[in-house]
């Protein structure tokens, strides 16, 4: 990690102490793990082993609609959901292993285009329902074709919505349940449907303002590549909201 992203962090760190603590489980946000993309989204294979042995030493992982169920426990911030998003290739070559050995629950945020792009970088459906099979695995929609849901139309959105749902239907016999906005990025306009057609829905970053629990407004953790070790605990215990934030708003986004 650069001098200057690490400085940063410590500054963002900080700025979090003025704030209350999140509520609730730690839902985390995954991409791609050993990947050697550089990318922020794709961590190292050595730190997501370490995450994941601290994780299961230190907390007690659960799956999605466990953390929901039980959102309002006291000492609920303990409970930790681990997600993936869109359906790359190493959620099933690397990091599943991993998450079998410790027969630990995930949940899979499937974009259906890209596995439908047969992309080698991409998941297969064979792999997708090997780990479904484990018993594992929650699927959830990240609908077809990864849409920023904000400039889409209600007849977009439910196109968009439809075509993976119908996908993960006929590759693997259920509809599902769960829901997690492309990007992170709360749609006004996809809001009711969402609502209407899936138990939950998930966004990006977390979040300190929420003072009881939306299951249709699930904020998330997400885990970079600079975190580490000493920051995945600060970004666990604290959230990293300031810098969550600033990512965010510099993206243009202004959603929940």
């Amino acid at each position: 990690m650069s001098l200057a992203r690490q400085l940063a962090k410590a500054l963002f760190a900080l700025a979090d102490t003025v704030l209350p603590s999140p509520l609730g489980p730690r839902i985390l946000i995954y991409h791609q793990v050993g990947a050697g993309t550089g990318k922020q989204t794709d961590l190292a294979l050595s730190d997501f082993m370490w995450q994941v042995d601290w994780l299961v030493e230190n907390r007690e992982i659960v799956d999605l609609e466990t953390a929901i169920q039980r959102w309002d426990e006291p000492g609920s911030e303990r409970f930790v959901v681990i997600t993936f998003d869109d359906g790359y290739r190493d959620t099933f070559t690397t990091a599943y292993p991993i998450l079998f050995r410790h027969s630990i629950p995930f949940t899979l945020y499937i974009s259906t285009e890209m596995v439908a792009s047969s992309d080698e970088t991409s998941l297969t459906w064979s792999q997708v329902g090997t780990m479904f099979e484990s018993g594992l695995l929650t699927i959830g929609s990240h609908t077809h074709a990864h849409a920023d849901l904000r400039r889409l139309g209600r007849e977009a959105i439910l196109e968009e919505m439809g075509e993976a749902d119908d996908v993960i239907q006929r590759h693997l016999g259920l509809a599902p349940a769960h829901f997690a906005y492309p990007w992170g990025y709360w749609s006004e306009t996809a809001d009711p449907i969402v609502r209407e057609r899936y138990e939950s829905a998930a966004l990006g970053a977390a979040s300190r303002a929420v003072t009881r629990l939306d299951p249709h407004l699930l904020h998330r953790f997400p885990v970079q590549l600079s975190d580490g070790k000493r920051w995945f605990r600060t970004r666990l215990n604290e959230g990293l909201v300031v810098e969550e934030r600033v990512r965010r708003r510099l993206r243009g986004y202004r959603g929940p």
